[in-house]
């Protein structure tokens, strides 16, 4: 019995002692666990830095010495000085009682330096890269400055350039970054390619796009450089054309571009379905507003039964409705057409439904990629402005009109909400493209009184300083020959549509027997009267002086003349100019 409770003894302090163990256990683990969670340093200790100074660093830290921390504070400094920029690697860790802040400095950018460049200036590609004088290097960033410049490149139609670099070690934690270019030859266009197309020859395609094949002048014109945004906008311009002369169902299948690289050339591939072309079937006009009698807006109606379907006749139509209705007092009118295809006939049957729609008004017009052009130039193209009326048929028009300026690659309007729930705001995207021109131009004649070669030599420029002004100069002559001249127009006099210009001229001509002075000028007005129906009303002034300089070879006429000289000319001329450019 005695050895029995002494072996229940032996038990039960064995028991006690493993609970003891595993209490012991479970406190020492779970102050390691705190510990890992929550510390406290001493001190904070920064490692690396050259340029930032210890007191910079250790307040994007924030951890403080004295004041506990956990993992989650170490992790939202490390990241603080990521967001700086000026550190490529961050490490913390904490030694004892001592916090070390590991840091590995992004080097300074001392000079950007462009080689082997002659087709784009150093300061167009300045503005190319990311990279500048005394901000950060990364090599991320420098391999996106690389591909940016063979963009550049590859939009003056030069897709072969080669871009290398050189990063150049100056000590001190500075580098000077070369970009080493091999700019190689122009990207030409070889041939643009038509499949599909019946009813309009390649020629005639050739002829409605923007994209052209490369010719002698191409290197004047350039408009032989491969662009894709050029390219879809071709693919827009080609539904237009044939759209407008019946071909509904016409559309673009697809339209590649495959360079030839051991030519250098592209060959650009337009496959379309023009689909069958149809006619116009019944029109009629109804509406649903009280006060309005479709039948009695017929005369407003530019689309006939039985003429070929015309999407721009529809688009007229439709202006010349909502511009009705809102003189009438209607703006919230909105008229829709609805089109019903009768395939058997080939005919379109269209309905201009009168609705009224919602109230809605213009908040803000935000014009965004004009680099150039000012925003008056593109505002003024607008019937509406802020605080009118949302007119979505008077939007297609000025973008319409923004197209006919070309001055733009690309002109796209959309809408954004306002403020308010009738309020909107008109966001007007351009891509603007190059507006000056260089001609030069050459001869040779065989007879006449001045025999010989001439050759004429000319600048101009769409849209002059972004105000949207047109200026040109132009010097040619032959051996005996001079003629100078300057033209310049204001397409918007006196901030209302009308156009006002001038033109100086002067030419000279010296000859065996008399030698004439005939210098001028004129000043003109362009007064529009529709859409596309313009006057034109000048005032001319001339003086023409001959010099005699043998007489007794010289006619009698001419004699004369020299004698009643300088003859001075004065005159009114009138023009009525009918421009259908942007139907096309």
């Amino acid at each position: 019995m005695k050895a029995i409770w002494n072996l229940m003894r032996i038990v039960s302090a064995v028991v006690v002692f493993a609970a003891a163990a595993i209490t012991i256990a479970g406190a020492v683990q779970l102050g390691t666990a705190t510990e890992a969670s929550a510390a406290v340093v001493s001190s904070i200790d920064v490692q690396g830095n050259q340029r930032v100074d210890d007191e910079t660093i250790i307040n994007y830290v924030g951890i403080k010495p004295g004041v506990s921390f956990d993992n989650g504070d170490v992790d939202e400094a490390v990241k603080r000085l990521f967001a700086t920029g000026l550190f490529s690697d961050v490490r913390i860790n904490r030694v004892a009682r001592i916090l070390v802040v590991i840091v590995e400095e992004y080097a300074i950018v001392n000079q950007v330096l462009f080689q082997g460049n002659k087709k784009i200036k150093d300061e167009r590609l300045s503005r190319v890269v990311q990279l500048k004088p005394r901000g950060t290097f990364s090599q991320s960033t420098l391999e996106l400055d690389e591909q940016a410049i063979r963009d550049a490149y590859e939009a003056i139609g030069r897709s072969d350039a080669i871009v290398s670099t050189q990063v150049i070690d100056l000590g001190e934690n500075r580098v000077n970054v070369v970009f080493e270019i091999t700019e190689g030859g122009r990207t030409k266009i070889a041939t643009i390619i038509f499949v599909g197309n019946n009813a309009y020859s390649d020629r005639r395609l050739a002829g409605v796009i923007a994209t052209k094949k490369s010719n002698l002048l191409s290197f004047i014109a350039r408009d032989d450089v491969y662009d894709e945004d050029r390219l879809r906008a071709d693919e827009e311009t080609l539904r237009r054309f044939y759209y407008n002369r019946g071909y509904a169902d016409f559309r673009v299948i697809s339209s590649t571009a495959e360079l030839d690289d051991n030519e250098n050339e592209y060959i650009v591939t337009i496959t379309v379905d023009e689909g069958d072309r149809y006619r116009f079937g019944s029109v009629i006009v109804e509406s649903t507003v009280a006060g309005v009698d479709g039948d009695s807006l017929g005369h407003l109606v530019e689309t006939d039964e039985g003429d070929v379907y015309s999407a721009k006749d529809v688009e007229d139509t439709l202006i010349a409705l909502t511009e009705h209705l809102a003189g009438l007092g209607y703006a919230f009118a909105q008229v829709t057409p609805r089109g019903n295809r009768d395939f058997e006939t080939r005919t379109i049957a269209v309905v201009y439904s009168i609705d009224q729609g919602p109230r809605t008004y213009i908040q803000r017009i935000e014009i965004r990629g004009n680099t150039r052009t000012r925003d008056y130039v593109i505002r003024r193209e607008f019937d509406i402005s802020e605080g009118d009326a949302f007119n979505q048929v008077l939007v297609q028009r000025a973008k319409r009109r923004l197209e006919d300026l070309d001055y733009f690659t690309t002109v796209n309007i959309s809408t954004a909400p306002g403020s308010q729930p009738d309020q909107i705001v008109l966001v007007v995207d351009v891509v603007e493209k190059s507006t000056g021109e260089f001609s030069v131009g050459a001869g040779y004649s065989t007879g006449g009184t001045n025999p010989g070669p001439s050759v004429e030599i000319g600048v101009s420029e769409r849209n002059f300083l972004g105000r949207g002004q047109y200026i040109k100069v132009s010097v040619g002559g032959g051996e005996d020959t001079r003629n100078y001249q300057i033209s310049f127009t204001e397409p918007y006099l006196f901030g209302r549509r009308i156009a006002g210009g001038f033109d100086v001229y002067r030419s000279t001509r010296e000859d065996t027997t008399y030698n004439t002075e005939l210098t001028g000028a004129s000043i003109r007005f362009g007064l529009p009267i529709t859409e596309f129906l313009s006057s034109q009303i000048a005032y001319n002034f001339s003086q023409e002086k001959y010099t005699i300089v043998n007489a007794a070879a010289a006619p009698a006429s001419i004699i004369t003349a020299a004698g009643l000289s300088p003859w001075t000319k004065s005159s009114v001329s009138a023009t009525l100019l009918y421009n259908s450019q942007s139907t096309m």
